[in-house]
């Protein structure tokens, strides 16, 4: 496991989803309903590069990535790829989210209770979202080049974003991968 998170591959548990629509520059994914741990954070840096260390090691220490799963009954949670991260309700603010794995959790009254009042657990409804894959590593400026190229993509496609759709951020890989061998996405809801 450990050599496949380095060059790349993923093992980790997905949401489910199926693909509706696949162009080159994107594909339309409607998710089924699923189930996330997330945490909050403040940056002026931005969401790449302020506290989002933080914020990841409080996710896997509830899930219990090397320590006692932080739960109210210290069971350890499978890692699930990816981390997504998207803007909070602040100018400054941030979420990183976990999603947790759908083999073992269909609502979040399943999930055992976080016992850092920074976690929260969350059921997330079905959604249809557009997404654009790319390798290397995550920073505001790529984020923001690819979330443009995207909403022009869908654009020029007559695809429709939801109102207000704001730009989420999605990591399949751990820090120690190879910057050219990451996968990562942006995805932003659109009409369906």
């Amino acid at each position: 496991r450990a050599m496949g998170s380095i060059i790349g591959k993923i093992t980790e548990e997905l949401p489910k989803h199926e693909v509706l629509t696949k162009t080159a520059s994107y594909e339309i994914r409607r998710y089924a309903p699923c189930v996330v741990a997330e945490t909050g954070f403040t940056s002026k840096k931005g969401m790449f590069e302020g506290d989002q260390g933080k914020s990841f090691m409080k996710l896997a220490s509830f899930i219990g990535v090397m320590t006692t799963p932080k739960n109210d009954v210290a069971s350890p949670i499978a890692m699930t790829a990816p981390v997504l991260m998207h803007k909070g309700k602040g100018d400054e603010s941030f979420t990183m989210a976990f999603f947790l794995p759908a083999s073992r959790f269909a609502k979040a009254s399943h999930v055992p209770v976080p016992t850092d009042a920074n976690v929260t657990i969350k059921d997330v409804p079905a959604r249809t979202v557009a997404v654009h894959t790319f390798s290397g590593n995550m920073r505001a400026e790529v984020i923001s080049v690819k979330d443009k190229e995207l909403r022009e993509a869908l654009a020029r496609d007559g695809v429709k974003t939801k109102k207000n759709a704001e730009v989420m951020a999605a990591g399949y890989n751990p820090p120690w991968t190879p910057w050219f061998l990451k996968t990562n996405e942006v995805l932003l809801e659109v009409e369906r």
